[in-house]
């Protein structure tokens, strides 16, 4: 069994993160620049959108494609609940509001469910994505299966986060209701213009994308220890997948240091976790653990 060790709370700054330069400041209050390629992912997401519900072009390819990029827009959100993109407040509230119109979602509201439940009670029966809701022998139809139970635990402690909020955390109250009531006029007035664009342009790849980032959560802690310091998660070390996906697949680096850039992962994982953890939790390739996982037809096997 592995020795407990203390994980520091920072890691050495590499030159490229330490600051902008004086004229990407003035341009954009950055944190960190490379959230340039965040930006651009969410820019390139609202062009589909814009092209596709306007009829300019409806190529059936672009669906697809728009799909991912409503999923790495989910993990832009994700990102920046835990380490805020900008250096300024106001920018921040900007992107918050900017964010859910991308998604469909509010930012602020997914703060109790993630930051609050996932996070800082992993795995416990108020971890609304833990992956032992599903529990069948065969586990193509836990796959199935989990974004609807996932989805059905978040909204039955939804009233109770929302009522914890108003009275004890009244300003986060406040900005996830704003959010919400953009988000929802922004949907009506857009389904009153062309109800049918609507739905097929923007909702089906929003529901993609939060179909991606609730049910990424089974294959990364199904079998895993929860008691572990360093095998809690499962991992995905592939450069290109890492790439479109901010490095969201470096998942233990990710709950040992929450408000680490996504950008600072893969240096964390390389020196702090990948010494220290189970080598078969580390991954380089998600179609061959999707097909080992999900697709091989042999009953799961429990990992821990």
């Amino acid at each position: 069994m592995l020795a407990k060790i203390t994980v520091p709370s920072k890691i050495p700054a590499r030159g490229q993160h330490s600051s902008l330069s004086r004229a990407g400041r003035q341009f954009l209050p950055l944190r960190h620049p490379a959230d340039w390629r965040s930006l651009g992912f969410l820019g390139l997401l609202n062009l589909l959108f814009l092209v596709q519900w306007t009829g300019w072009c409806r190529f059936w390819g672009l669906l697809p494609l728009t799909g991912v990029l409503a999923f790495v827009a989910c993990v832009c959100k994700h990102n920046h609940i835990h380490c805020r993109t900008f250096s300024r407040q106001g920018w921040n509230r900007a992107f918050d509001f900017f964010l859910g119109l991308c998604t469909g979602q509010s930012t602020t509201a997914i703060i109790p469910v993630h930051n609050e439940r996932h996070h800082a009670q992993s795995h416990t029966e108020e971890d609304c994505v833990r992956s032992s809701l599903v529990k069948f022998r065969w586990n193509w139809l836990n796959l199935v299966v989990f974004p609807f139970v996932a989805i059905w635990a978040v909204y039955r402690k939804k009233p109770e986060d929302l009522e914890r909020w108003r009275q004890n955390k009244s300003p986060l109250y406040r900005r996830a209701w704003q959010e919400r009531w953009v988000v929802r006029m922004f949907i009506l007035i857009l389904l009153a213009c062309d109800w049918r664009a609507t739905l097929i342009y923007l909702g089906l790849p929003w529901m993609f994308g939060h179909w991606g980032i609730v049910t990424i959560n089974l294959l990364q802690h199904q079998d895993c220890d929860p008691a572990s310091q360093f095998d809690h998660s499962r991992n995905l070390t592939g450069k290109l997948l890492n790439w479109v996906c901010l490095n969201n697949g470096f998942h233990t680096a990710h709950h040992l240091q929450p408000a680490l850039h996504w950008s600072r992962l893969p240096e964390f994982h390389e020196r702090q976790v990948a010494p220290r953890m189970r080598p078969n939790l580390n991954h380089d390739s998600l179609l061959r653990l999707l097909w080992e996982r999900f697709l091989w037809p042999t009953p799961r096997m429990n990992e821990a």
